[in-house]
């Protein structure tokens, strides 16, 4: 004859914590490390500009060295450089920061299905608990 053990679904609900736990720790941390890496590029488009390489500066000089850019000077081929120069970075800024924000929502996913896998875990827990003592109560009444 079976019998009602708490102690039996009490260990699989810590097991399905236990796992639910280790699996979301390393989503945490994989996250992390993939906004650290992904945020490098767009830290270092932002910062060509005027930063460390100067792009902005290093191409308004060379132009300047031709006598296409400076006081009272408007070239036609400087706006067009500059221009060419700001669309690109732009677009090249919006792909790293796509990039980043597409990969970071497939670690979210992974953590909404995680908790979704955890919560329908309980459940099938309790509906085994209450199979079980329902499968008992039948057994003791046909003692009766």
């Amino acid at each position: 004859m079976a019998y009602y053990d708490p102690s039996l679904f009490e260990q699989q609900r810590r097991n399905l914590l236990n796992t639910y736990g280790q699996q979301q720790a390393m989503n945490t941390y994989q996250r992390y490390l993939a906004e650290t890496q992904g945020q490098r590029p767009i830290t270092e488009l932002q910062d060509a500009a005027f930063g460390v390489a100067r792009e902005v500066p290093r191409l308004t000089a060379s132009y300047g060295k031709r006598g296409l850019q400076g006081t009272g000077v408007r070239s036609g081929v400087y706006q067009r450089a500059l221009g060419d120069y700001a669309s690109t970075r732009a677009k090249n800024l919006g792909y790293a920061q796509t990039d980043l924000a597409n990969q970071l929502q497939g670690y979210d996913l992974a953590k909404t299905q995680g908790q979704e896998n955890y919560d329908l875990g309980l459940k099938d827990i309790e509906s085994d608990k209450a199979r079980q003592i329902a499968s008992d109560a039948q057994a003791l009444l046909a003692l009766r």
